[in-house]
C-alpha cells in the first residue's frame, strides 16, 4: 500500500539522487511502484515549469501533491498484540500528549493502565504496573546538545498570535507565521485572520517565493495543520497540507518531541521578539491586513539589518543561504479544495459560512476552493461566483443578483432578506426611496443597475422623479440612462486650456493682419 507518507519519501529520496532500484530496496517496494511515482512527478514538474499560458497551474500542483490511490478490496484484516511494557509506554505517552494539549486531568493512572491491561487480556498485576511504570518514568533527564548548521540546511516555524485593530473593528486576533533560518537567525513574518491548511501553505509559498528558494529540511512543533495524529511513541504523521508542500518543494522535515520547543529555539525566540518589537507600541491600527503585512514586511527588514550579539548580520548570512537552497519553483496555489452540494436557500457552505450562489443551482454539487482571503465557486469547470472569505463564526455572505429568479416567484420575500440587507448601499437606497410597495419593479430595475450600473440608474431615478415622477418602470430608467449618455457623447469638448487659448489668440492676430492686406489691396486697385 502506497501512502502520501511513502510517495513523499520516494520523491525526498530521488531529488537526494538516490536510485531507483536503492529507493525500492530501501522502502521495500516494487521498483515499477517507485519508477512510476518518480517518472510522474518528473513529467508534471517539467510540465509546471514550462511557460503554458492556457495552463491551469493550481490543477497540475494538486496533481503533483494528490494522495496516491489503491485498490483496498482484497485487503486482509490482521491483528497485533503488543508487550506489555510496550503497552505501559504508549499510555505514558498519550499522557505526556494530554499534559502538552492543556487536558491534564484526563490522564491515565497506574490503576488506570493497569485496569486497561487485564482487560485487554494481559495476566499481570498491579504491583508489576507500578513496578514498570516507575522504571520509565525515573529515566535520566535528557541532555541538550548544541547544534552546528549548514547555510541554507534547516529552517524553523512557528505561529504567534497577535491582537490588532483593522478597519477599525475593534482588536481582534490575528495569525503571525514567522520562519527563522538556524544559521543566521533571519526573520521573516506574515498575518493572517486564522491558523488553517491555506494560511499555513501560503505562508510557505510567500516565503519561498521571498527566498527565491527553498531550505532543504524545515523544523516544526506539533501544530495541528502539521501533524495529524501520533503513531506509536515517536513516530507523527504528517497532515496533507504539509506533506503535499514537502513532495511540491522538496524539502524535508521533521517535529520536536512534545512540550520541547528548545529544539526549534530560534523561531520560538523570533516569535516573542518580533510580536514585541513590531506591535508593543502605538502601532496596532491599520486599514486593511495588507497594510498590517507591509508594516510588519518592514519591520523585520529592519531588524534583520540590526547587528546581532555574535557580531554577524542576519540579512548578510540569509544572502549567503541563498545561494545554497534548493532550486526555485513557482508558487503554490494554497488552497482547501472541496466540493459541496447547494442548499435550499441557494448557498454553498466552507468553515461553517454560508456563500450565496445562483438560485438556479440548488440542489447541484459545486467544487469550491477555499483561500485564505476568497472562496471561488465552480461548476462545471467554469466559475459561477467568487466572495471574500469571511472569518465570523456562522456568518452568512449574500449577493442579491444570485435570486433574481426566486425573488421573481416571490417578490414579497424581498423586504426582509439577507440578500437586501448585504446589498450595495446605493441599491437599498433606491428600493427604500421608490419601490418599496412595488418589488417586482424593483426587480425589473435591478437588472438595469446589473447593466448599466447603480451610478447611472441613480441618476436617472432623480431626472424622472423631476420630469415624471409616476413613471419610474425599468423600461423608462433604461431609455433614460441610454440618453443621459448620448447626451456625455454629444458634448462639444472645450479649448480652455493654456495652450488652446494660446493657440487660438495667435491665429485671431492672423485673421485681422490677412484682414488689412485684403484693405491696402482695394485701396491700391481704385
Amino acid at each position: 500500500m502506497i501512502t502520501l507518507s511513502n510517495k513523499q519519501k520516494i520523491i525526498l529520496m530521488h531529488i537526494d539522487g538516490i536510485s531507483n532500484r536503492s529507493i525500492a530496496s530501501s522502502l521495500g517496494m516494487s521498483k515499477d511502484t517507485v519508477n512510476k511515482y518518480i517518472n510522474d512527478y518528473e513529467s508534471k514538474k517539467e510540465a509546471l515549469l514550462e511557460s503554458n499560458p492556457g495552463m491551469d497551474r493550481t490543477e497540475l500542483i494538486q496533481e503533483i501533491v494528490e494522495k496516491p490511490k489503491y485498490d483496498s478490496s482484497n485487503r486482509k484484516s490482521f491483528k497485533v498484540t503488543d508487550e506489555i511494557e510496550k503497552e505501559i509506554e504508549d499510555a505514558l505517552e498519550l499522557n505526556k500528549v494530554k499534559r502538552a494539549s492543556g487536558r491534564s486531568k484526563q490522564v491515565k493512572r497506574k490503576i488506570d493502565i493497569y485496569e486497561g491491561l487485564v482487560a485487554a487480556g494481559y495476566d499481570i498485576s498491579y504491583s508489576t504496573v507500578k513496578r514498570i511504570t516507575n522504571k520509565i518514568e525515573q529515566r535520566n533527564k535528557e541532555a541538550f546538545m548544541r547544534q552546528e548548521y549548514e547555510l541554507g540546511d534547516v529552517c524553523e516555524f512557528d505561529w504567534g498570535e497577535v491582537k490588532l485593530d483593522i478597519g477599525n473593528q475593534g482588536f481582534k486576533k490575528y495569525q503571525m507565521a514567522v520562519f527563522t533560518p538556524a544559521k543566521g537567525n533571519y526573520r521573516f513574518a506574515r498575518l493572517y485572520p486564522a491558523q488553517d491548511t491555506p494560511a499555513f501553505q501560503q505562508s510557505h509559498a510567500e516565503f519561498f517565493e521571498h527566498s527565491k528558494g527553498v531550505f532543504k529540511t524545515l523544523v516544526y512543533d506539533n501544530m495541528k495543520v502539521a501533524v495529524k495524529r501520533f503513531v506509536g511513541l515517536n513516530e507523527k504523521e504528517p497532515t496533507k497540507g504539509l506533506s503535499e508542500l514537502s513532495i511540491y518543494y522538496g524539502f524535508n522535515f521533521r517535529f520536536c518531541n512534545i512540550a520541547s520547543g528548545n529544539e526549534k529555539g530560534h523561531v520560538e525566540r523570533s516569535v516573542e521578539f518580533i510580536r514585541r518589537k513590531a506591535f508593543s507600541g502605538k502601532n496596532e491600527h491599520f486599514d486593511t491586513l495588507a497594510d498590517a503585512n507591509r508594516y510588519l514586511e518592514q519591520k523585520c527588514l529592519s531588524l534583520n539589518s540590526m547587528k546581532q550579539s555574535d557580531g554577524h548580520i542576519a540579512l548578510e548570512v540569509f544572502d549567503q543561504e541563498k545561494l545554497h537552497l534548493l532550486p526555485y519553483v513557482p508558487p503554490f496555489e494554497s488552497c482547501t479544495i472541496n466540493e459541496c452540494r447547494v442548499d435550499k436557500y441557494s448557498t454553498v457552505t466552507f468553515k461553517q459560512n454560508h456563500y450565496s450562489v445562483p438560485d438556479n443551482l440548488v440542489g447541484k454539487i459545486l467544487t469550491l476552493r477555499g483561500y485564505t482571503d476568497k472562496i471561488v465557486v465552480y461548476h462545471d469547470n467554469e466559475i459561477v461566483t467568487a466572495h471574500n472569505r469571511s472569518y465570523k463564526n456562522h456568518d452568512w455572505s449574500i449577493k442579491l443578483n444570485h435570486y433574481l429568479k426566486t425573488l421573481y416567484k416571490k417578490p414579497g420575500a424581498l423586504a426582509n432578506s439577507t440578500a437586501l440587507l448585504q446589498a450595495d448601499t446605493k441599491i437599498k437606497n433606491i428600493y427604500e426611496k421608490y419601490y418599496t410597495k412595488d418589488a417586482k419593479v424593483f426587480l425589473e430595475v435591478l437588472e438595469v443597475i446589473y447593466e448599466k450600473g447603480v451610478d447611472a440608474v441613480y441618476d436617472a431615478l432623480r431626472e424622472l422623479e423631476r420630469t415624471s415622477p409616476l413613471e419610474m418602470s425599468a423600461d423608462k430608467v433604461r431609455m433614460t440612462c441610454d440618453h443621459s449618455f448620448e447626451k456625455k457623447q454629444s458634448v462639444t469638448y472645450k479649448y480652455d486650456d493654456p495652450i488652446s487659448l494660446k493657440t487660438k489668440n495667435t491665429l485671431s492676430q492672423y485673421n485681422i493682419l490677412a484682414k488689412l492686406q485684403c484693405s491696402n489691396v482695394k485701396e491700391a486697385v481704385i
